[in-house]
């Protein structure tokens, strides 16, 4: 039998582990959820308007077509599109059409079945040269392998063209636009070439064997490495919402263009979600960026928006950043939640210009480094909840400093989960300050192998004294800590790894606690015995 203090001490180990559990990164954020995204807007039926006056005898047949997929030349299909009038539907039946096709009048292209348009694994596979175009419900593949020329399933070389819910796979970009004003690019599945490397990478493959692999498609031509998944250059206006892609280089890539706005997307297995240069104007909302090498990476330009975003498990030991901030001006980053990167926030960049970035309501849990902050960021942080990074923040100055950023606004800092102060005025803001000390971080910068013993009792000791030292140079010093979150809840799926590992744990001290208690009940004390 186990004494009464025996069980007490069981049932004690157990309910202190679920509550560290529940109160640890399960619910050391707030309630609120980033905004769900509305359904991307379907195009008009194929049938309204023009509709298919060109295009009778494409429609006549349609009736009796066979289950199994007819092969036509690409021929074909253009002589359809020369017999289409501007403003007019083509419909394209179900089936594989071979080679490449140019658009060069108005016209909505639109499958049935998603047909297929399948390059012979030379150049781009479908070029739109005509504005106001609309190309949707099509399977796209075997483009050229790249990366000369910028083969692409889709190029978009026209203003105010659409393509929307296509699936694109095995082409070098799935969506190349440069040049042209108000492309929408919308709904549309992107599947990289997995099987190959990333293009400008080490030949090195991260998906089996290289020396294995057959270099080559069912096209004919190699494979030669991955482009992007949605490729902007020079572009004005651009949308890019509601796409899932995955597998490819970066999975938005933009490079200068303006007014750029990119949301609602999913972007998996990549090297950057989101890979932005020079852009101005842009603005990154309520995506979904998973087990990618980085985040959003955006550098120089400005002003930039990310939004709402859920960002998790960069873990590259390269990058693996959350969000990258480098020399970007105007910079603001509100109601993300970070979770499960090597780094959360990284940022650098030219301080004193007068456009700080603007820091507030992100929930920054579970990475390995919470923030990374230069000497030369310059940032306003408020409202953020950091909950149980390994490094809250990291100070990446050659002292260990990080800068002239602040960590409040309005007499409002932040959430930390390793606060220790206390609010006697109940008003919600801590009666002392929150510091993260500096020489920690000196350690962890010139030794990032010391990351792993970050959560030691010598690193928590190293620490407490700095919050409690004199002549210190802490990399943060939060005036007004918040005593409870103000930012997103943790996604559902971080939140069951957190509440299953506290659990566990729990489970574990109490199958420990039983067994030392019944071993110090069958084993009577030594003391006092002679030899």
């Amino acid at each position: 039998m186990i004494s009464g203090r025996g069980r007490a001490a069981s049932v004690a180990a157990l309910v202190g582990a679920v509550i560290l559990a529940v109160a640890g990164p399960a619910g050391a954020v707030g309630s609120a959820q980033p905004a769900a995204c509305a359904a991307a807007p379907r195009a008009a039926e194929a049938g309204s308007g023009a509709a298919s006056r060109g295009d009778d005898d494409a429609m006549a047949g349609m009736a009796g077509m066979a289950a199994s997929p007819a092969s036509h030349p690409m021929k074909e299909l253009a002589d359809r599109l020369a017999r289409t009038p501007t403003g007019g539907t083509l419909t394209v039946q179900p089936g594989v059409y071979r080679g490449g096709l140019v658009i060069d009048r108005r016209i909505t292209l639109v499958g049935v079945g998603h047909p297929i348009l399948q390059g012979d694994g030379t150049g781009t596979v479908l070029t739109i040269r005509a504005a106001g175009t609309t190309v949707r419900d099509l399977m796209v593949e075997g483009s050229g392998p790249g990366p000369v020329d910028n083969p692409a399933g889709v190029s978009v070389e026209a203003d105010d063209v659409v393509v929307r819910d296509n699936h694109i796979r095995d082409s070098y970009t799935g969506i190349w636009v440069e040049g042209v004003r108000g492309a929408r690019i919308t709904g549309n599945v992107i599947d990289g070439r997995k099987s190959v490397a990333v293009s400008g990478a080490s030949p090195a493959m991260s998906q089996g064997d290289m020396g294995g692999m057959k270099m080559g498609s069912g096209h004919g031509a190699a494979q030669a490495g991955r482009g992007d998944g949605v490729s902007l250059f020079d572009a004005t206006a651009p949308l890019v919402s509601g796409n899932t892609i995955s597998d490819v280089r970066d999975g938005v890539y933009l490079s200068h263009g303006s007014d750029i706005r990119i949301e609602c997307n999913s972007v998996v297995g990549s090297r950057y979600a989101v890979h932005g240069m020079y852009g101005v104007t842009v603005t990154v909302l309520r995506n979904r960026f998973t087990t990618d090498e980085s985040g959003t990476v955006m550098m120089y330009g400005g002003p930039v928006t990310v939004d709402g975003n859920v960002i998790r498990e960069q873990v590259s030991a390269a990058t693996g950043f959350g969000v990258l901030l480098l020399d970007v001006g105007g910079a603001r980053l509100v109601n993300n939640v970070i979770v499960s990167n090597r780094v959360g926030l990284q940022i650098e960049g030219a301080a004193g210009e007068g456009h700080p970035a603007a820091v507030e309501r992100n929930t920054v849990a579970l990475n390995q480094i919470g923030v990374g902050v230069f000497p030369t960021a310059d940032a306003v942080m408020s409202r953020n909840s950091f909950v149980q990074n390994t490094v809250q923040v990291l100070g990446l100055g050659p002292d260990g400093g990080g800068g002239p950023s602040r960590w409040s606004r309005d007499g409002v800092g932040n959430y930390w989960s390793d606060y220790r102060g206390f609010d006697r005025a109940g008003n919600g803001i801590g009666d002392i300050p929150h510091v993260e000390g500096a020489a920690a971080g000196r350690l962890l910068a010139g030794d990032p192998a010391l990351l792993a013993l970050a959560t030691s009792p010598s690193f928590t000791l190293l620490r407490a004294v700095e919050q409690r030292s004199a002549g210190q140079h802490p990399v943060v010093v939060d005036r007004f800590p918040l005593m409870a979150p103000r930012s997103p809840s943790l996604p559902p799926v971080a939140t069951r790894v957190a509440l299953g590992t506290g659990l566990l744990g729990g489970l574990s001290l109490l199958a420990c606690s039983l067994v030392l208690v019944r071993c110090a009940k069958r084993r009577p004390p030594s003391f006092g015995k002679r030899s």
